[in-house]
């Protein structure tokens, strides 16, 4: 199985595109069953061993979720910059949503949410992702590959949104706000499950 993820790479919001891609499913991808509800128990149960607050799921994180796993199960590529969709970033301001900090994790060719939280704990920067105590929501979705079957694509949006009501206050920063940071996990990691 192929995984792609953030260490603790922090970086500043990039430029905006001049024109926002609409975040819209794609008809011919066949999108996975994922339990949101267990995957959030099984996540914030891992959190917990770990002595990190618990997430909440987030409906909007989800959707974009949803909608770049079924990007990348149609193009058959395992990345965090697919074109014309660009990154994590760009994505989430093409989504609408404010955050002050953001990341994912991506993996490729699990069945089950369980085997697939099981291979991000294995490999280090995704179980930095999964422990991140920045973090406060989540958002997961997963797509097969129209031309492959079995070729499952997973998509998990961490954030900490702009005005978090979960802290029940406005997030912290400067007297202008923070400056929004998303960690980029950019390297392909093979896991012994790949057969690689």
């Amino acid at each position: 199985m192929l995984l792609t993820g953030l260490g603790g790479l922090a970086a500043a919001l990039a430029a905006c595109s001049p024109k926002p891609m609409h975040v819209e499913e794609i008809d011919d991808v066949g999108y996975v069953p994922v339990d949101p509800e267990k995957a959030l128990r099984l996540i914030n149960a891992y959190r917990a061993e770990n002595g990190v607050a618990p997430l909440a799921l987030d409906g909007e994180l989800t959707r974009i979720a949803r909608v770049y796993a079924g990007h990348l199960a149609e193009a058959g590529r395992m990345t965090h910059e697919l074109e014309p969709w660009g990154g994590l970033e760009k994505r989430l301001k093409d989504g609408g949503y404010a955050y002050e900090t953001a990341g994912e994790n991506l993996g490729e060719g699990y069945r089950t949410i369980e085997q697939t939280i099981a291979g991000w704990k294995k490999s280090p920067p995704h179980d930095r992702g999964l422990k991140d105590r920045d973090m406060t929501r989540m958002g997961i979705a997963s797509a097969e590959n129209p031309k492959k079957r079995g070729d499952v694509y997973w998509c998990l949006i961490f954030s900490r949104p702009r005005r978090d009501p979960t802290l029940g206050v406005a997030s912290t920063g400067h007297r202008w706000g923070p400056e929004p940071t998303v960690r980029l996990w950019s390297l392909p990691i093979r896991t012994p499950f790949s057969g690689n």
